[in-house]
């Protein structure tokens, strides 16, 4: 279970806190005691991530609170120490995660219109049934998943829009751009120059 972060504002550079959407990251991660230390001392409130621990949960995003001069700290601390640790995921491995957990790629080709209906009435074994007879061959975990992606497709296929025109992803370019252009005096007045 993820816990909501009460603070209003960040308690390294005091500037109040920003409301923001960020991907649930989940599994078990382990972080160098280099960048423990750094995110500790100054940028604990970067939050470019959230973990959600090893069981995995249909929860996709999560509402939290960042600090844009953690962000800034966080990302120049990146670029020095050659580390992504507490970054998030590129859009396209979001994207394949999001695809292999909710079921939006399988083998399942037919989805009669029944399905829709008994799934909407919570009938979810007559649906996994209807799904698995049009469906000959697929197992049941593949079903069940793709039963997940027809549940919750419209909010997981914008989650994957959001992702790809303005997520995460802009922060490896940024960074990237920035490195290769300009050097690491550019980068360090663009992040924390401002």
């Amino acid at each position: 279970m993820l816990l909501e972060d009460t603070d209003t504002h960040c308690p390294v550079h005091g500037d109040p806190l920003n409301d923001g959407v960020v991907m649930i990251s989940y599994g078990l991660f382990r972080y160098s005691e280099a960048f423990t230390k750094a995110h500790r001392h100054l940028f604990p409130k970067s939050k470019f991530m959230v973990q959600g621990g090893c069981g995995v949960k249909d929860e996709i995003i999560y509402r939290m609170h960042y600090c844009n001069a953690c962000r800034r700290a966080h990302l120049l601390w990146a670029v020095e120490n050659k580390s992504d640790a507490g970054l998030p995921h590129l859009a396209d491995e979001f994207e394949r995660v999001l695809r292999l957990r909710f079921g939006m790629e399988t083998s399942v080709t037919n989805v009669p219109p029944a399905v829709h209906d008994l799934m909407h009435a919570h009938k979810l074994v007559d649906a996994l049934k209807l799904l698995q007879r049009a469906n000959p061959g697929v197992e049941i975990p593949e079903l069940r998943a793709h039963m997940r992606y027809l549940s919750r497709g419209a909010e997981l296929e914008q989650a994957i829009l959001a992702m790809r025109k303005g997520g995460p992803q802009l922060v490896y370019e940024q960074l990237a751009e920035l490195t290769v252009r300009n050097g690491k005096d550019a980068l360090q007045e663009r992040f924390v120059g401002d």
